[in-house]
């Protein structure tokens, strides 16, 4: 038995790729958000596919909380576990948390690097799958202003928050060989991630009735997670849909990168 961890599991494609996965009988998936109630009907609605199951609710608004959840996690799996960071925010405004940092910053990057530190202490990770974005060719980072939000934008923030992560985890991938790491934009997907109010919202939803339904990237996402191996040691792939791809400009210049490391350890550091 092997366990898969799944973040931001009670909607979207979370909630479409434990269904999908439920017969997997070889794995138990531990799903992770932050409504109880929702995680509750999700392993019912695996269980009746003939899957396994259990909730994990944890909340990655928080730095704290975070790290609390990844403890929690690394007591409930057992070692070889495959984690899928799936759970994300795309916000329409800037909020700030309780340390004064950007709510998306947090949520998208510094909060799930967070949570699995814990599962790697433990030793219970081989795999870690990235749903990332597309739109990282989008990200600009600084490191004065972009943790506090104060660059905030409707649309840069998402796909700068991004990106940092997608750096970080390939550095990850290079100082853990042992780990298989692949970050992948997943598919143009209908769910309600970057819902607006309004006009705009309003137009939105029509554009998105074109976009494909979660059940097909999940199919897609299952796919993948069949793969005997994702990236050669030390490395971490970019995979658009299910095609690797060159990582994309911004994500290759060295200056960025550094910028996003060591303002990353920086905030780190003092959490």
């Amino acid at each position: 038995m092997a366990d898969l961890i799944l973040t931001g599991a009670s909607r979207g494609i979370g909630h479409a790729l434990a269904l999908a996965l439920a017969e997997r009988r070889e794995d138990r998936l531990v799903l992770v958000a932050r409504d109880r109630a929702r995680l509750d009907e999700l392993v019912t609605a695996v269980e009746q596919k003939g899957g396994r199951a259990t909730a994990v609710p944890g909340d990655l608004s928080s730095v704290a909380e975070a790290r609390a959840l990844g403890q929690r996690l690394a007591e409930a799996v057992t070692p070889g576990a495959t984690l899928i960071h799936n759970a994300g925010l795309w916000p329409t405004k800037r909020v700030l948390t309780a340390d004064g940092l950007e709510t998306a910053f947090v949520v998208n990057h510094l909060a799930p690097l967070v949570m699995q530190q814990a599962l790697l202490d433990a030793g219970r990770l081989r795999r870690i799958m990235v749903v990332s974005a597309g739109l990282i060719v989008k990200g600009l980072f600084d490191s004065n202003r972009t943790p506090t939000g104060d660059d905030f934008s409707g649309i840069r923030t998402y796909c700068t928050t991004k990106l940092c992560f997608a750096l970080a985890m390939r550095d990850l991938a290079a100082a853990r060989p042992e780990l298989d790491v692949v970050i992948l934009h997943p598919g143009v997907v209908r769910t309600d991630l970057g819902a607006r109010t309004g006009l705009l919202g309003w137009l939105l939803s029509l554009v998105k009735r074109g976009w494909e339904a979660p059940e097909v990237c999940a199919a897609r996402l299952a796919r993948i997670l069949s793969r005997e191996r994702w990236s050669p040691p030390g490395e971490a792939r970019w995979l658009i849909e299910e095609n690797e791809q060159p990582w994309p400009a911004v994500a290759e210049n060295e200056a960025t990168r550094r910028a996003v490391r060591d303002t990353t350890a920086r905030l780190l550091a003092s959490a």
